[in-house]
C-alpha cells in the first residue's frame, strides 16, 4: 500500500502548489496606476481584480471584454487621488491581501461564482467568506463589488466576513457577459457606485436587520384546482401542485416561459380581513445595490406590483405579485393576472440579469 504525503491528506480542493514559492499567476499581469489628482482617494487604493481562469479561452475573452470598459473608472478614481491596481490574474491570496490592506477603500472582483457563494480564481482556486478574518479587514473599506454569478445572494455573509464595514454587492444569479459589460458602462452601474461611495464621505448604510423585509407569503391550495386547471388551459400553460401552492409555467412571446406561484390566502388589509384571495407571485431574482428603484418600477404591468420579500442566505428577493378576491373572479380574470405577473417578472429578469 502506498502512503500519501501528510500534506495531501487534509488538503483543501483547488489548485495544487508543489512548493511554497510556486504561484498560479503571472505577477507581470498586475498594473498600478498612480494618482493623477487629489481628493477623497488620497492615500487610498482601489483594486480591479479579475479571477478568470488563465487556462480557459472563453474566460480570456470575457476578461478582455471587461478590461475594455474600465478605463473611464480608472481615470475617475486616479483623478480623485486613488491609487488604482488592475490585476488580470487574481488569486485567492491577492483577494485576501487586498481586503486587509491598510488603505484599501474599494475592490471590484470579477470571475465565475458558485451557488454556495464562492469566488473562482485565475488558477482554479476558490475563496469563500469564511476564508476571511473580519478582524483584519481594512478600516478604509467602503465598497466591494463581487461581479460573479450567484455571489450577490451571499452578500450578507461576505459583508460580515469583511467586518461589516463596506457596502457589498454583486450578481445574485447568473448573468450574461453583455449584462456584466453594461454594468461597467451604465450611469446607474459601477459609475454610480463609485460616485456615491468613493467620491464622497457619505456614511455606508448598515446591513439590513433580520426580519426587516417581509417573508414570502405562504398559502394553501384547497379549492384552487379547478381554477388553476382552467386558467392554465386559457394560457396554454403547464401546472403542477406543490406545498401550499400550484406552480404554473406560463408561455410568453419569443418562446420564453416564466413560473408563477398560485395560492389561496386570507386578506389582512383593513376592512377586508378574512376575504379569500388568489395570490400569484413570480420570482425575478435577488435584490442588490446594483439595482435602482427606477429600474424595478419601469414597465409596470396592468395588474400586480413589484415587491421585495425575504429570501435565502440573507438576500432580499425581487418578485412580482397580484392578489385578487377569489369570490366572483372569472377564470379569464385570474388568467389575465397570472399572465401579467409572469410577463412583468420575465421582463425585469431579462433587463436586470440578461438571461431567462
Amino acid at each position: 500500500m502506498t502512503s500519501l504525503p501528510a500534506d495531501w491528506v487534509n488538503a483543501r480542493p483547488g489548485i495544487k502548489h508543489w512548493s511554497p514559492e510556486a504561484r498560479g499567476d503571472d505577477p507581470a499581469q498586475r498594473v498600478v496606476h498612480a494618482p493623477t489628482g487629489a481628493g477623497p482617494g488620497d492615500g487610498r487604493t482601489f483594486l480591479f481584480l479579475f479571477g478568470y481562469r488563465t487556462a480557459s479561452a472563453g474566460d480570456r475573452e470575457m476578461l478582455a471584454a471587461e478590461l475594455a470598459h474600465i478605463g473611464d473608472d480608472v481615470a475617475v478614481l486616479t483623478q480623485a487621488g486613488y491609487t488604482v491596481v488592475v490585476d488580470r490574474q487574481a488569486t485567492r491570496r491577492d483577494l485576501l491581501e487586498a481586503v486587509t490592506g491598510e488603505g484599501t477603500a474599494g475592490v471590484y472582483w470579477s470571475s465565475h461564482g458558485g451557488e454556495d457563494g464562492h469566488l473562482q480564481c485565475c488558477d482554479g482556486d476558490e475563496v469563500r467568506p469564511f476564508d476571511l478574518d473580519p478582524a483584519t479587514a481594512s478600516p478604509a473599506l467602503r465598497l466591494v463589488v463581487l461581479g460573479a454569478c450567484y455571489v450577490g445572494a451571499h452578500a450578507a455573509a461576505w459583508r460580515a466576513a469583511l467586518g461589516d464595514r463596506p457596502l457589498v454587492t454583486g450578481w445574485g444569479r447568473p448573468v450574461t457577459l453583455d449584462r456584466a459589460v453594461d454594468f461597467l458602462d451604465a450611469e446607474d452601474g459601477l459609475d454610480h457606485l463609485i460616485e456615491r461611495w468613493l467620491l464622497t464621505d457619505a456614511p455606508i448604510p448598515p446591513a439590513p436587520a433580520p426580519g426587516s423585509v417581509p417573508p414570502r407569503v405562504k398559502g394553501r391550495t384547497k379549492g384552487l384546482h379547478d381554477r388553476v386547471r382552467t386558467l392554465a388551459h386559457i394560457l396554454g400553460a403547464q401546472y403542477e401542485k406543490g406545498d401550499g401552492q400550484y406552480e404554473v409555467t406560463v408561455p410568453l412571446p419569443g418562446g420564453r416561459t416564466h413560473r408563477v406561484r398560485v395560492f389561496a390566502v386570507d386578506s389582512a388589509d383593513p376592512y377586508a380581513e378574512g376575504v379569500e384571495l388568489c395570490g400569484l407571485e413570480a420570482r425575478v431574482g435577488p435584490m442588490s445595490a446594483l439595482l435602482t428603484p427606477e429600474r424595478l418600477l419601469a414597465g409596470s404591468a396592468a395588474y400586480g406590483r413589484v415587491a421585495l420579500v425575504a429570501g435565502d442566505n440573507g438576500a432580499t428577493e425581487i418578485v412580482t405579485q397580484s392578489f385578487t378576491p377569489l369570490d366572483g373572479a372569472s377564470a379569464r380574470n385570474l388568467a389575465a393576472h397570472c399572465y401579467q405577473v409572469a410577463h412583468q417578472a420575465d421582463a425585469l429578469e431579462l433587463d436586470i440579469f440578461g438571461i431567462d
